[in-house]
């Protein structure tokens, strides 16, 4: 059995999570109007918020090549969680069925970015003893 590669793993997963911050968030900040009718959230609100997503993957790419990847890992971890909550209450607000399942699917999907990100956090090699 091959044992993971945290450090692979983490990269991998910040590197698509920001990806996939980009693609989502402007895919609502451009539909924020659409998606306004279907769940009940103001379209101003839906763009600023898919906006903020999108400066929040750049601010993922710049934690990947400026911090330590273990403090990179867990913000990012955290930030995801808080919103994949944030999301999943959105589903409250839908008008539909389908559209509930839909927002649920997106707070699955980022909640997924934060498993993989404790997977990697878990499987990195534990912090070298600092010589004092």
């Amino acid at each position: 059995m091959t044992r993971i590669n945290g450090r692979a793993l983490g990269l991998w997963s910040l590197r698509i999570d920001a990806i996939y911050c980009v693609l989502l968030g402007g895919a609502v900040a451009v539909a924020s109007a659409q998606i306004a009718r279907t769940i009940a959230q103001p379209a101003w609100l839906l763009a600023l918020a898919g906006s903020v997503v999108v400066v929040w993957a750049g601010l993922v790419m710049v934690m990947v090549a400026k911090l330590r990847l273990r403090i990179a890992l867990r913000l990012v971890m955290g930030v995801n969680i808080v919103a994949a909550l944030l999301v999943a209450a959105c589903s409250m607000t839908a008008g539909s069925m389908l559209a509930a399942f839909i927002v649920v699917a997106i707070a699955i999907d980022i909640l997924l970015f934060a498993v993989s990100q404790a997977l990697a956090l878990r499987t990195l090699p534990a912090p070298e003893a600092v010589a004092g």
